[in-house]
């Protein structure tokens, strides 16, 4: 067995050594921080904010689901916060809100997509005592009556206790060449107070 010289074993020795200011140095990796995201909900691209329970407590409404065999729409609300809302003999609809001086909350009113076009089919829903409730019977404009500047339903401006309704009527007219026209007609009509 041969041996090594002495200085050539202190040599080996001495380059697995590493020098004082090369050793290693101990690094301290925080752990992750958790940042509090706050997601923002999915809201649908139909869906209508407000103040649907007179709390200041916005909720939005939605087209839940249109079934087109059945022909119903059902509007829902934001995490089944309200009671779905049916809409018979409808394959859609458009919502939008009334502020209506009886209600502390804001009324929803729904325009109703029927299979005959050429009609708008209006529908008032306030949500009072847990339920939706329909302060004023749905009703219709033909298009042929419809403007931009047309608001179907409001507030009376004479009577506070009344609102004021724009429907249509078959109209027959043997002097025209239709033989029957849709004549816009409107109507003041009293709404349940609210505090009834």
């Amino acid at each position: 067995m041969k041996l090594l010289p002495l200085g050539f074993c202190v040599i080996l020795l001495g380059c697995n050594q590493i020098p004082k200011d090369k050793e290693p140095k101990l690094v301290v990796i925080p752990e992750k921080s958790t940042i509090a995201v706050e997601e923002k909900p999915n809201i649908p691209e139909s869906a209508l904010k407000a103040d649907f329970i007179g709390n200041t407590d916005s909720v939005y409404a939605y087209i839940k689901n249109i079934d087109t065999t059945k022909q119903i729409t059902l509007i829902g609300f934001e995490k089944s916060k309200l009671p779905s809302i049916p809409i018979p003999e409808s394959i859609g609809a458009e919502m939008k809100l009334l502020k209506l001086t009886n209600f502390k909350n804001d009324v929803l009113l729904v325009n109703a997509k029927l299979k005959d076009t050429n009609f708008n089919e209006y529908y008032v829903f306030v949500y009072k005592d847990s339920v939706w409730k329909q302060p004023v019977n749905r009703f219709a404009i033909h298009k042929s009556n419809m403007s931009d500047s047309l608001v179907p339903i409001t507030n009376d401006a004479k009577d506070s206790t009344l609102l004021l309704r724009y429907y249509s009527v078959f109209n027959m007219d043997r002097k025209s060449e239709k033989k029957f026209t849709w004549k816009l007609e409107h109507e003041r009509i009293p709404i349940f107070n609210d505090e009834d």
